[in-house]
């Protein structure tokens, strides 16, 4: 199964091109406000690099954040032509979910944190498991918390494991700043710089692993998970408001 797989909810423009459990090339920038005009050149090149051409593609996998509402709508805008165009499946990913996959832990529990603004985080909780994607559990799904929301979330289900000395995996962009006001001390452990954002590669494996389990779905059913309103649009809810001056 050969999939190409991009997320764009965050900082990184992210893609990658996969045969089944093989990388065959994998590309990512991080260059802010950039997304619109790299994420097509990088798909090329990855491309081309994979010694692919869009023919040979089986699948299109794609992250569906929670993230940047400019850059979901530039990868779901992407992911919807290039899979209606080559009349292939396509598979959303979580963004969070990949950025979890992707730190490589495999014990423990997994918290991806995303800023949010005003010391909010999306966020969710993972308990690690092997390579196989099938095998990790989400223990908390995709949430818009405070950052002390989501401290009695991890301590409480931290508490109710087995080995509650297992580290606690932190990734994301809000990840080192918020890191201390969990409360578990030497128990957190940050991803490594290279593994606090989503990986092509990741978002490769979960939609192969949700593939394989009929997650597929036709391209105009793909959208996008915002977690709240954008900016603009509370903005113009607030105007339109009876009470608003």
């Amino acid at each position: 199964m050969r999939v190409l797989a991009f997320d764009t909810a965050t900082a990184a423009c992210t893609v990658a091109v996969v045969d089944g459990g093989r990388v065959l090339s994998e590309l990512t920038l991080q260059v802010p406000r950039a997304h619109s005009t790299r994420l097509m050149p990088l798909i090329a090149q990855a491309l081309r690099e994979a010694g692919m051409e869009r023919r040979d593609l089986d699948a299109i996998a794609v992250g569906v954040g929670p993230g940047s509402f400019t850059g979901l709508r530039i990868g779901l805008a992407t992911a919807k032509g290039l899979a209606l165009a080559l009349d292939i499946p396509v598979v959303p990913v979580s963004t969070l979910a990949a950025a979890a996959y992707g730190t490589g832990a495999q014990v423990g529990l997994v918290v991806p944190l995303f800023d949010a603004k005003r010391d909010q985080v999306f966020t969710a909780v993972y308990a690690a498991g092997d390579r196989d994607p099938s095998t990790w559990a989400e223990l908390l799904g995709p949430a818009n918390l405070h950052v002390d929301e989501l401290a009695e979330q991890v301590r409480s289900l931290r508490a109710g494991r087995d080995d509650t000395r297992q580290f606690v995996t932190l990734c994301g962009d809000a990840a080192e700043v918020h890191a201390a006001r969990l409360g578990l001390g030497p128990a957190v452990r940050l991803a490594a710089p290279g593994a606090l954002l989503p990986r092509g590669s990741a978002v490769a494996a979960l939609g192969l692993s949700l593939l394989e389990r009929g997650g597929a779905v036709a391209p105009d059913a793909l959208a996008p998970v915002y977690l709240r309103k954008s900016e603009a649009e509370s903005l113009w809810e607030k105007r339109k408001s009876p009470s608003a001056p």
